[in-house]
């Protein structure tokens, strides 16, 4: 019975996606368009601020004090302060059919979370000062999903990324809006990359 409700939840959550997506495929001024349709330099960029990132935790990790390794999961696994990555290391004995689900929802909730973080965190700003403590806050909010916490500092210099990707363009239409639908482009195609590249690394 569990089971059968949690499928139920995928279904209809992916459902709903799906005719949010169908709806605005061809709006220009839906998130869905936005991610995935527009900007297409905005990919390219994605990929080396992931890359970015990933050479960023990779080179500082050893020097990571363990009260900064903190995250849900290691709290949960008490006897190792790397819980996130055991869960991570064990992502592939999830079942195939729910990883699919998953996976196809965050694909499909992606535009809309960028932007609402967007919003949040970026939306009127205008000079990198101001950002300094709204990208300290964008990058720690992620621990909510239970990276640790050091992770999610170094989030935060993907923060500074979309704040230049905002700023440039605030700077170059005098338009808000605009700057803000740039900095949900490069977000939502960042994060649909970064996915990509996870289901690789688990299905490997």
């Amino acid at each position: 019975m569990k089971d059968i409700i949690y499928y139920t939840i995928l279904v209809l959550l992916f459902a709903i996606n799906i005719t949010w997506f169908y709806k605005a495929r061809k709006d220009n001024n839906s998130m869905y368009y936005v991610v995935y349709f527009s900007k297409p330099l905005d990919w390219i960029l994605g990929f080396f601020a992931l890359t970015a990132f990933i050479i960023l935790i990779v080179s500082i990790e050893p020097y990571i004090p363990d009260f900064l390794k903190i995250g849900i999961f290691s709290l949960l696994d008490k006897d190792n302060v790397n819980g996130n990555v055991a869960i991570l290391n064990n992502s592939s004995s999830v079942s195939p059919i729910i990883t699919i689900f998953i996976c196809l929802f965050l694909v499909l909730f992606f535009p809309k979370a960028a932007y609402s973080e967007e919003k949040t965190f970026r939306h009127g700003i205008i000079n990198f000062k101001d950002s300094i403590l709204s990208n300290i806050k964008f990058g720690l909010i992620h621990c909510i999903v239970g990276v640790p916490i050091w992770i999610g500092l170094c989030l935060s210099f993907m923060g500074f990324i979309l704040t230049i990707r905002y700023i440039y363009e605030y700077k170059k239409t005098n338009n808000y809006d605009m700057a803000l639908c740039a900095s949900t482009s490069l977000h939502g195609k960042y994060n649909i990359i970064a996915l990509t590249i996870f289901i690789l690394t688990i299905l490997n």
